[in-house]
């Protein structure tokens, strides 16, 4: 994959789990879940993005991390060798992540390499003077220190990492963890942790099993970073009592990572004294020589650390998707309960147009096509003289049949016109839908977008949009009814064998019915009342099987016309409905885009580093 396609692909994901979580904050506050995709975006633009863009591996980055008062910036110093870190009383004194770097000759070369890729730290900007770390502003700093001078008498197994780890690494101390709540600078802690190929995490011996720390160490490991846990300001003698229990309590309940429970090592700094913090390579060497051993044993060599936080990274997107996009769950909640409405509507309006109209729709063309087919079955040319005395034959019972069936007529009902009974049962579904919403529009963002849409002429766009529709059912229905109604006659005239078949089945059934009048009664005065009764009976039974015949077809129309009211009115319709609220630039449909774009870009985003770690090792 290009440069340019990889860095279209890790801007387009990062936006969208950046808007989803700023989308989600805004309804639930800052919480362990929609902190998640904080972290995750944060790991596709600042570790993924440059892997991807081919920067070094080195330095990389070690965030130090943990609630108010533990000793962070305390511990920061210890990895960096030097009293540079603000360690002050004042909890929470730090507000915004200072990252230190060696002062070498090229270091203003080497932070630029790394701080200059597109989005990172995201909405983070570089403070470009120096300032107090308890600046609460949406910045970073970089401060230089000054390379000591190594000493070799006394370098330790460290080796290149003595007496300092900065060179290789760059150490950042965070914000304090205290609160989800504080929304002004936890996202920037947040952003450094993504960042981070190790956290340090740092717990006292106060306050080492608070809940919001530790939700903050559980969503780290779930992240993939390697962790190293450093429990301080307690006695030193207290020190493998307290790191045995903060496992036990602490680490053993954290969520399993493949199956398995993470390997954290714990590191113990006792409350140490002025004279051990200001001599941290002597006297206070005891408490940081563990502490440097552990950061290069699990970051050596560089390029494989590199490497393995950016498929952890991967793996976090990919077996965290569904909880990623879990926190969107009200909106979508909301979105499907929306859908539910407006089918419930859809179903009211098909039951209506049934009820009202359909049921007592007679399709009158269909008795003119019946008494076509019964026409039909008639004998043509020479033989018509046959049909013409049969026909005779039977005027009486004919006769006296229409008179009975008159007097026994009902009037017929006056049946609404269609148009006006679907103009009515739109009219019910919008007044249910906009009673729906109403009644719901404490519950979420959207239905009062939806209320305030119906307040602003949705009602209107719907009912333009069902008569564009209707203009193009008409034409369909007179299409669709005058074909079935052709199709009777036309589909048995058009099979000459079938037609002739018919024709000859019913002219038998003339000449049986005849003969059996004369078997009956014989040569007297009864057969010139018998063979008019016989032949009309006989005639009166073809006439019911073609009524059925035509029943069923008019029965057929029925069914097609109500399925096509559904496929070019209802459905259509309910499908607009249901689409609306994210349509128009309106939050849910970016909200919408997001989750489909998320799961195909995390694919995309597979294929890409998959390659890019075979062509550095080929």
């Amino acid at each position: 994959m290009e440069a340019t396609d990889s860095r279209t692909l890790v801007t387009r994901l990062s936006e969208d789990l950046g808007w989803l979580e700023e989308h989600t904050r805004k309804q639930t506050s800052l919480t362990p879940e929609t902190a998640q995709l904080r972290v995750a975006a944060g790991v596709v633009r600042n570790v993924i993005g440059p892997f991807l863009d081919g920067q070094p591996p080195r330095p990389l980055h070690v965030a130090v991390v943990g609630g108010a008062g533990t000793g962070k910036s305390t511990v920061a110093n210890l990895l960096i060798g030097q009293i540079i870190a603000e360690a002050n009383p004042q909890a929470g004194f730090t507000r915004h992540p200072v990252a230190y770097v060696e002062g070498t000759p090229d270091v203003d070369r080497e932070v630029t390499a790394w701080s200059s890729y597109p989005g990172f730290l995201g909405p983070l900007r570089l403070l470009q003077h120096s300032g107090p770390s308890s600046l609460d502003e949406d910045v970073y700093q970089i401060r230089k220190v000054p390379v000591p001078t190594v000493n070799p008498t006394k370098e330790s197994a460290l080796g290149e990492y003595a007496p300092s780890l900065l060179g290789p690494f760059v150490v950042w101390d965070c914000p304090d963890m205290t609160t989800w709540a504080a929304t002004h600078y936890i996202p920037r802690l947040l952003e450094v942790a993504a960042l981070s190929d190790l956290v340090v995490f740092v717990a006292s011996d106060e306050r080492y099993n608070d809940a919001i720390p530790t939700q903050f160490l559980s969503l780290l490991v779930q992240a993939g970073k390697s962790v190293i846990v450093v429990l301080t300001k307690m006695r030193e003698e207290d020190g493998p009592a307290l790191a045995a229990h903060f496992t036990q309590e602490v680490l053993d309940k954290l969520p399993p990572i493949d199956g398995a429970r993470p390997i954290i090592p714990v590191i113990t700094v006792p409350f140490l004294a002025a004279s051990q913090l200001m001599d941290l390579k002597g006297s206070g060497a005891k408490y940081r020589i563990p502490l440097l051993n552990q950061t290069v044993a699990l970051c050596a060599p560089l390029v494989l650390a590199r490497r393995r936080a950016v498929v952890r990274g991967l793996q976090f997107l990919q077996y965290r998707l569904a909880g990623l996009l879990e926190v969107a769950r009200r909106d979508l909640q909301a979105l499907e309960t929306w859908k539910s409405i407006v089918q419930q509507g859809q179903t009211e309006f098909k039951s209506r147009y049934r009820q009202e109209y359909l049921s007592s729709e007679k399709f009158q063309r269909f008795d003119e096509t019946r008494e076509q087919l019964v026409e039909l079955l008639e004998l043509p040319s020479a033989a018509r003289i046959l049909t013409i005395s049969l026909w005779v034959l039977r005027f009486p019972y004919r006769f006296l049949r229409d008179q009975f069936a008159g007097m026994l007529k009902r009037p017929e009902s006056i049946n609404l016109p269609e148009r006006r009974v679907l103009q009515d049962s739109l009219t019910a579904w919008l007044d249910f839908l906009r009673s729906e919403v109403l009644q719901r529009t404490e519950q979420h963002p959207m239905w009062r977008h939806i209320a305030q849409g119906f307040e602003t002429g949705l009602t209107d766009l719907t009912r333009d949009r069902f008569e564009q529709d209707y203009r193009r059912y008409e034409l369909g229905l007179a299409d669709e009814v005058e074909s079935v109604r052709r199709n009777i006659t036309e589909g048995i005239a058009q099979s000459p064998a079938l037609l002739m078949g018919l024709r000859v089945l019913k002219l038998v059934a003339d000449l049986v019915a005849v003969g059996f009048a004369f078997a009956v009664t014989g040569l007297n005065w009864w057969l010139l009342l018998m063979v008019p009764l016989v032949v009309s009976l006989e005639h009166q039974v073809i006439e019911l099987f073609c009524r059925f015949y035509v029943e069923h077809q008019r029965e057929q129309t029925r069914l097609r016309q109500e399925l096509l009211v559904s496929q070019t009115l209802s459905a259509p319709l309910a499908e607009w409905l249901i689409q609306w609220p994210v349509t128009g630039g309106s939050t849910f449909e970016r909200l919408q885009r997001a989750m489909r774009r998320i799961p195909e870009s995390i694919e995309q985003l597979s294929a890409a580093i998959q390659q890019r770690i075979r062509e550095s090792k080929d």
